[in-house]
């Protein structure tokens, strides 16, 4: 098998059966593909109806919301290919645009990590690269025209590697729930010599946002576990003093900011988009006190959370 595409699912119905459709359509003359959708929401009989109309590819149901690593993670312990590429259900896939990113994948062995344009169904730029976080590299910024770039990350949302180079960074980190977990694959990546690739001349649609905004509470441990990511990524690859600061300033600018934001949010609790900032210092408030008492940066909801409770 040349592919696995790994799928993880949390919801959004609509968006991943579009994200299927595309893929269903692809002819296989130019590669073999099997496709592996993890379903991260086992209470949802609804998806039922999507594995029986896309029989051809297989599902797993994860018996527990372990978040995007776990679901990685999980499905490319089952893959086949000699290629992995990891994409996001609210993302549509043209079959010549993986085909070049296979290609690429192949002739460019020291190219550990590999990813391309996303753009968003309207036609604009969607953000899929960056700097490490408390970094100036500026990678991100250099060479922008050309047809490969080097940032120091890119998004999960559309990440292809080989089976090798997944099995040699063990995969993605399960501490990480949600959030953070490609930037720290990115890190190790090139902590073991090889390089990030961004493509520009290959593109892939993708609509932020499906499952992550479905309503209030979704939208307040999603933007909670933004947060939980930022302080656990530092606390893995920074050091000393340095990392002590960064952690500070980290807490201090949302317990602050919190205060206002979040009697903001109160006061105006009949305004949905403003009340979420109420009710994310609530969890953050909750998830410092917890943090403080365990002496962890872990996120309550990661798998390996659970293993140590």
């Amino acid at each position: 098998m040349d592919l696995s595409v790994v799928i993880v699912s949390y919801r959004g119905r609509e968006r991943l059966t579009k994200c299927l459709e595309a893929l269903n359509s692809f002819t296989g003359k130019n590669f073999s593909m099997e496709v592996i959708v993890v379903n991260n929401s086992p209470e949802d009989k609804s998806f039922m109806e999507i594995e029986n109309r896309f029989s051809k590819f297989r599902f797993i149901h994860n018996n527990i919301n372990g978040g995007y690593s776990n679901g990685c993670n999980l499905g490319c312990s089952k893959a086949t290919g000699d290629y992995f590429l990891i994409l996001n259900p609210d993302t549509v896939a043209r079959e010549e645009e993986i085909k070049k990113l296979l290609d690429a994948a192949r002739s460019n062995p020291s190219y550990y990590i590999i990813s391309c344009r996303q753009v968003r169904e309207d036609g604009k730029e969607s953000k899929s690269s960056g700097s490490f976080p408390w970094e100036r590299t500026g990678r991100e910024l250099k060479g922008n025209l050309k047809e490969v770039t080097f940032p120091d990350w890119v998004s999960g949302s559309v990440m292809m590697m080989s089976r090798n180079i997944f099995a040699m960074l063990n995969g993605f980190d399960e501490d990480f729930w949600m959030y953070s977990e490609d930037v720290d694959l990115c890190r190790r990546a090139r902590n073991k010599g090889g390089e990030v690739a961004l493509y520009n001349n290959i593109s892939i649609e993708h609509n932020h946002g499906g499952s992550t905004r479905e309503d209030l509470r979704t939208t307040a441990v999603s933007k909670c576990e933004v947060q939980i990511s930022r302080h656990l990524y530092i606390h893995k690859h920074e050091k000393g003093i340095r990392r002590i600061l960064i952690q500070v300033f980290i807490v201090t600018d949302n317990l602050i900011t919190g205060i206002i934001t979040g009697l903001t949010g109160l006061l105006l609790f009949f305004i949905p988009k403003i009340f979420v900032r109420f009710l994310l210092r609530i969890r953050l408030i909750d998830y410092y006190s917890g943090s403080l008492l365990r002496r962890s940066w872990l996120s309550p909801r990661s798998v390996n959370f659970r293993k140590k409770a």
